[in-house]
């Protein structure tokens, strides 16, 4: 039998579900706003402390200043108080030339350069195929003196460098010292570049050499090539050389590795807290020659797990100096007024699930490089170079 419901009943029952469902609604609401008002209230507290300190300059301060810049400083603080190096504030400006070195791309005149102490200059290491350097004559061992106005002697290495630098098109006058003595001034336009990141040589033995200068965009496919190049030449051993590498992206270094190791992980990826990530592994085609990798204390992240999973896997001997120990990966979040956060958000692990924060790689072969050596790294000749003849030491004992 079906029970009938008057239809003030009805209204009684949809009146009380409505108040039930408001009541719940108001309890989630009132649970989520507790939730959240520690963090609201933190972040008011540290906004009104930049809000005080700013209106005691503006009433107080008997100079002037810029306000941007001043958020900019005030940016770079909070980040530097996290205490993790490898995290950073960057500017708008300074955010595009991350995002463009990062892919593999620079605007500037084309060369790679390393600091001359004795000298007083940039000591010109390689000069880029088609540059705007190689257009005007600069040659692998010119030094550059300064570079509009500003000269290393006065100035410093860092503020010439970033003179040398600009927006692409304009114009930059730089005094160049050749390597035969003579000085002379040259003007260069600012082109976009492709950095030269993997260079390949053979050495006595057919024994190949690579030096890897980081692992941004591109350099993956310039190794692919380079390697190729050498065991088409007859190469039957192979050096890898990551000293002085900051590192690059995670992508890059597995899509290097893939070529190297039998199939298996190649590095895992871990969040905050743990959960998810992201596993790269490699297939089963391998090349199976020895190797050698060749770090130092400035081999750094990607440069660091290199030979990190080549030693894991037992495909290379590693030679040279402990390196530092850079466990963390870090990611771009862009803000909205162009400028980003660098931060460190990923914890990474070897094949073996090995972090290398703190730890760092110990060589298998350990063997440092005189202090004169080590300043004039790029200009080594491989028979000067102790940890390069370490290593072939040690691929002739295998």
């Amino acid at each position: 039998m079906k029970k009938h419901i008057t239809a003030g009943t009805a209204v009684a029952l949809c009146a009380l579900t409505a108040v039930g469902t408001f009541n719940v609604t108001l309890l989630g609401c009132r649970s989520g706003l507790n939730r959240l008002l520690p963090s609201y209230t933190a972040q008011q507290e540290l906004y009104g402390k930049l809000g005080e300190i700013k209106q005691t300059v503006d009433e107080h301060y008997v100079g002037t200043y810029d306000v941007d810049e001043a958020v900019d400083m005030a940016a770079t603080g909070f980040v530097v108080g996290i205490g993790d190096r490898w995290s950073s504030y960057l500017n708008a400006e300074q955010f595009e030339k991350y995002k463009l070195n990062f892919g593999g791309q620079l605007v500037g005149i084309g060369v790679s350069v390393s600091y001359d102490e004795g000298q007083q200059a940039i000591h010109i290491s390689d000069v880029y195929e088609g540059s705007p350097a190689e257009r005007a004559g600069l040659r692998r061992g010119d030094y550059i003196l300064g570079a509009d106005g500003k000269t290393v002697k006065d100035d410093g290495y860092n503020e010439v460098v970033n003179a040398v630098s600009g927006k692409e098109g304009t114009k930059v006058v730089l005094t160049v010292r050749y390597a035969d003595g003579e000085t002379d001034k040259i003007t260069c336009e600012r082109k976009k570049v492709d950095k030269v990141t993997v260079r390949g040589k053979m050495l006595d033995g057919h024994i190949g050499y690579l030096r890897i200068r980081d692992f941004d965009g591109g350099a993956d496919t310039q190794f692919q090539e380079a390697l190729q190049e050498l065991l088409d030449k007859g190469a039957d051993q192979l050096v890898f050389d990551v000293r002085f590498n900051p590192g690059g992206s995670v992508t890059v270094l597995a899509n290097m590795l893939d070529r190297l190791l039998p199939e298996g992980p190649i590095i895992t990826l871990k969040p905050k807290g743990g959960e998810g990530g992201k596993e790269y592994t490699s297939d089963e085609n391998e090349i199976d020659l020895p190797m050698a990798v060749l770090v130092n204390a400035e081999s750094i992240s990607a440069a660091e797990f290199f030979p990190a999973a080549l030693q894991e896997y037992g495909k290379a001997v590693i030679v040279g100096d402990k390196t530092i120990g850079k466990g963390y990966s870090q990611r771009q979040y862009p803000l909205s007024d162009g400028s980003a956060l660098i931060l460190s958000d990923q914890m990474y692990y070897t094949p073996k699930g090995k972090n290398l924060a703190g730890v760092g790689i110990t060589p298998d072969v350990e063997i440092a490089l005189p202090e004169e050596k080590y300043s004039n790294f790029e200009f080594l000749e491989p028979g000067d170079d102790d940890q390069l003849q370490a290593a072939l030491q040690a691929l002739g004992d295998r």
